[in-house]
Parts: structure tokens; C-alpha cells; sequence
């Protein structure tokens, strides 16, 4: 093994082995792990664990966890996902939001890495043809125009369902006291 790939094996793990998670919103219903999984690698080359989860009946969208193995592998997914010269939307135009991206010291890697050699025996097993499920619109296009203005919808809704939470929390809050107070 040349030490220009010995460099590169070592800086594709992270001491500590920690996987990396990162969460996408704003999917179609119906939307198949494998379907991310293949999109991500034929885009950018890397390997990850897909689960998408259920959706409430009354919810218009899907939400998906990506895990990756690596921090260069989450620079790599991040830098595609958040690139402003494109976006990433459905067969039916619904623009993935990226909305969260954390270290997952909680999950052993042992577990990522035999889930991802699984996932990409399989990749390696199917033939390589794009999904026509996802596609990526470049910058300036009416479909980009479209999803960014979509974007901006999702994430003022996702702003709104945070100041209900802070409500509820809050109103959660005065009726514990008032119970408090009542058992002094």
C-alpha cells in the first residue's frame, strides 16, 4: 500500500470511530430508503444507512435519517445537500430540507459499517441508472426558482411548529405550578 493511499484510509475514519447522522425533510411519501441511498451515491460517491421515517396520516411529507461512517463523508454529503447552485426535489417537485446534522456517539459503528457493506453490496449488484425518483435542478431553472421558493415555505413552517413547541412547553410549564401549588 503507497503512502498516498495509506493518508487517504486514514483520514477517510475518524479516531473514535464516530458515525455521523444527518437529518432530511420535506421527502415524498413513499420515498424508499434505497432510492436515497442510490441517489446519494451515484451523486457523491459515498456509502450511508438510510431510514426513512413514517409519517402521520395528516403530515404531507416523509422524513429521512442518513447516516454516514466518517467526517469526511458528512463534509462530502453536507457540501452536496446545502450547495446553493442546486437543490435536490422529487419526481413531483418537493425539495429536500436539510434541517439537522449531528456526531451519533450513541450508535455503534460496528453496526453503521456492517448495515453500509450490506447496503453497498447491493449498490454494486444493481445496475447504475439515475432515479428518475430524485433529481437535482441547477440554480437559475424554473424547477430551482420553484423549490427554493417551496424551501422557504417548509422552513417557515418548520419556524412556526418550533414557537408551538416553546408554547406548549410553556403552557405545560403554568399547569405544573398550579398543581404544585395546590398540593402546598
Amino acid at each position: 500500500m503507497g503512502t498516498a493511499s495509506f493518508e487517504r484510509d486514514r483520514h477517510d475514519v475518524d479516531i473514535g470511530g464516530v458515525p455521523y447522522v444527518v437529518m432530511v425533510e420535506n421527502l415524498e411519501k413513499g420515498i424508499s430508503p434505497f432510492t436515497i441511498m442510490e441517489f446519494i451515491h451515484q451523486q457523491v460517491s459515498i456509502s450511508c444507512q438510510v431510514l426513512v421515517s413514517p409519517s402521520l396520516s395528516r403530515e404531507a411529507y416523509s422524513r429521512a435519517t442518513i447516516t454516514v461512517s466518517s467526517k469526511r463523508n458528512l463534509d462530502k454529503l453536507s457540501e452536496f445537500l446545502e450547495n446553493p447552485n442546486h437543490s435536490i426535489i422529487s419526481s413531483g417537485g418537493r425539495p429536500w430540507v436539510l434541517t439537522e446534522k449531528w456526531p451519533a456517539h450513541d450508535i455503534p459503528l460496528a453496526s453503521i459499517q456492517a448495515l453500509m457493506a450490506h447496503y453497498q453490496t447491493m449498490l454494486q449488484s444493481r445496475e447504475t441508472e439515475t432515479s428518475n425518483e430524485l433529481k437535482v435542478v441547477l440554480s437559475g431553472t424554473e424547477e430551482y426558482n420553484t423549490a427554493m421558493l417551496l424551501k422557504d415555505l417548509f422552513w417557515e413552517f418548520i419556524n412556526h411548529q418550533a414557537r408551538l413547541h416553546q408554547r406548549l412547553r410553556a403552557e405545560e410549564a403554568k399547569i405544573a405550578q398550579l398543581f404544585d401549588a395546590e398540593e402546598m
